[in-house]
């Protein structure tokens, strides 16, 4: 347990002082912020479909952008290798981290269904499932970012950002994007976001436990710093 609040401590000062960490979400909170305001009617007939693009965008982008960049900090000034060496274990700092960006990213997530003008259930579910959506962004960035493949992992948050909203356009990329995550969140926003709530759910809940287990897989071996990794 102590391991775990000394790495959220030490998350939650870093992104603060590090304003390409926080400057990304002030980004695509501040886009659909002045379309809203400043687009007459946007308001009143497209709130949620503006903020369904942004809030993917934030979900996929900016939080596995925001994973990453903890550990790159982390690798760079070798608090990564540090760490191991004092016995951080892998799961307790992706629980340090996810927790520091749970926080973060939740205040996000009201500010965007307040600009989807969501209320009572329906503000409800749309942040249970665009948290969801987070923590799985949250895993798939710091798995990533942990492995071998971890130059691909801003390469992933751009794809599960923007590709859902293409998505919309095109059967084929429809049907592969279909099980992700992001896809799911940006189709329940869409549309009615209660009806297709149970649905959604279930396909998200199936992303985090698959993400869960390829951080257990690819950290089984190995210590925080990577050394035993094969």
């Amino acid at each position: 347990m102590r391991n775990i609040k000394a790495v959220f401590i030490k998350q939650m000062l870093s992104y603060f002082k590090n304003s390409a960490m926080f400057g990304t979400p002030i980004a695509f909170l501040a886009i659909p912020f002045a379309i809203l305001l400043l687009v007459p009617g946007a308001a009143e007939t497209d709130s949620n479909l503006i903020v369904a693009q942004f809030v993917i965008m934030f979900i996929g982008i900016s939080m596995i952008g925001t994973s990453a960049g903890f550990i790159a900090e982390d690798r760079a000034t070798m608090n990564l290798r540090f760490m191991g060496m004092a016995g951080v274990k892998p799961y307790q700092y992706l629980l340090a981290t996810c927790a520091a960006l749970i926080i973060i990213s939740f205040g996000a997530v009201v500010l965007f269904g307040l600009m989807g003008q969501y209320s009572g259930n329906d503000m409800i579910n749309f942040l249970i499932i665009s948290m969801l959506g987070a923590a799985c962004s949250m895993l798939l960035g710091i798995t990533l970012s942990l492995s071998k493949a971890a130059d691909f992992t801003m390469l992933a948050g751009l794809i599960l950002g923007i590709g859902p909203i293409f998505a919309e356009a095109n059967e084929v990329l429809s049907r592969i994007f279909y099980f992700t995550y992001t896809y799911q969140i940006n189709t329940a926003i869409r549309g009615e976001i209660s009806s297709g709530f149970d649905s959604t759910f279930k396909i998200v809940l199936i992303n985090i436990a698959v993400l869960l287990a390829a951080f257990i897989l690819i950290n089984a071996r190995s210590g925080l710093d990577g050394e035993k990794q094969g």
